[in-house]
């Protein structure tokens, strides 16, 4: 089995951080939102009223369109692609750390030191709650927080007032150790995630390998029987096409095993092309194979072997020292209607059919209906025997 691209892998984590960051979502903005409603009272005897409330409206606004966008992505998290997602999200955070640090920049300013002492707490508290919410994704905890924090700095160093020097030192002391704490929590995450999607890879590989045939990598026997028990009991029509190889002891004999090996190889290939993605090639034996066909009526039937048959026979397996092989196939196509399947007699019939086509005189399809086998009733056999 090839492994997953890097980019694949990539894309897929970034999906694991966007759920464990969106899943935060409705605390943080809660918490926003709160923050903001706690700020405007505190200020509300300091701050004019249009600009409070303009403000506060714009908190809720793009708190409540950064819920919507979050309730989105929990619903179908495919409907656009992880780098789409992403993007928005960091739009959105941008936006948000340019609001919170326009208010504070308003804010500071104002009222006595008690107000802005309060202000500057509200703020860093803002700050320190983002960063548990944006903990998976360090790079955008980093986008809400820069600008948010580069304004505050501002507008205190602006102020000249020796307080708000020292506001300032605490300030950017303080951005810089939550900036590292979001960091090391972000590599963590990061550590964890990357553990379970290789553990999930290897997962699927183990699974891989043990319903594939190693060597020509199609579904071996057990699975095969396992998938046509799964379409005979679903009410629509089901054929199963049952391929020996014919002349195919020959090329062992005179070519080896190794030739044997890639001619079994190469046949694989060319089953792989002429079915559809919902439907199962497979090795069920040395040199046997079989197509199981859900939802295919006798006529596609037909037409996939007969394509099949035709590119096995066109085959030429060249080999070393310019030997070159040819082998041929007969088939066996077992079909049933829709609510008639049964998955002993598909595979019975398909067996008897590649077995009377091989007697035939080999390179041929032989084609039967495969009907449910139905055991006598007691009415039945009463009915036949009638008690004296």
């Amino acid at each position: 089995m090839s492994a997953n691209p890097p980019d694949t892998d990539h894309l897929g984590a970034d999906l694991e951080r966007l759920r464990l960051v969106y899943g935060n979502f409705p605390f943080m903005l809660m918490g926003a939102v709160t923050a903001a409603c706690v700020l405007a009272a505190l200020l509300y005897h300091v701050v004019s009223r249009p600009v409070m409330l303009g403000w506060l409206s714009l908190v809720v606004l793009i708190s409540l369109v950064r819920h919507f966008e979050s309730r989105s992505f929990q619903r179908d998290p495919g409907a656009r692609p992880a780098r789409e997602w992403v993007r928005r999200l960091q739009s959105g955070t941008l936006l948000s750390g340019l609001v919170w640090g326009v208010g504070a920049a308003l804010f500071l300013p104002l009222g006595d030191v008690a107000h802005q002492m309060v202000t500057l707490l509200v703020c860093t508290g803002v700050i320190a709650a983002a960063m548990t919410s944006y903990g998976a994704m360090w790079r955008c905890y980093m986008i809400f927080m820069v600008p948010f924090a580069a304004l505050i700095e501002w507008r205190l160093l602006t102020d000249q007032v020796p307080l708000h020097y020292a506001l300032a030192f605490v300030n950017i002391v303080y951005a810089a150790v939550v900036a590292h704490s979001a960091y090391k929590t972000d590599r963590t995450i990061g550590n964890v995630l990357a553990i379970t999607a290789e553990n999930a890879k290897l997962t699927r590989a183990l699974q891989y390998q043990a319903t594939h045939d190693a060597l020509v990598d199609l579904v071996n026997h057990r699975e095969f029987n396992l998938r046509l028990r799964e379409a005979a009991s679903a009410h629509e029509p089901c054929a199963l096409v049952f391929i020996d190889l014919d002349h195919f002891k020959e090329v062992n004999d005179r070519g080896g095993h190794a030739a044997g090996d890639e001619a079994l190889r190469r046949v694989s290939e060319i089953l792989k092309e002429h079915v559809r993605a919902s439907d199962t090639a497979a090795r069920v034996g040395g040199d046997e194979f079989a197509l199981l066909l859900p939802g295919c009526p006798r006529e596609r039937a037909e037409q996939v072997a007969a394509a099949a048959l035709g590119g096995i026979q066109q085959f030429v397996l060249h080999w070393e020292e310019g030997h070159y092989f040819r082998v041929g196939a007969s088939m066996g196509v077992a079909y049933a209607m829709a609510g008639e399947a049964d998955a002993d007699a598909l595979l019975r019939v398909a067996d008897a059919a590649c077995y009377a086509a091989k007697n035939a005189g080999r390179g041929r399809i032989e084609v039967r209906c495969a009907h449910r086998v139905r055991e006598p009733s007691p009415f039945d056999i009463e009915a036949l025997h009638p008690s004296s």
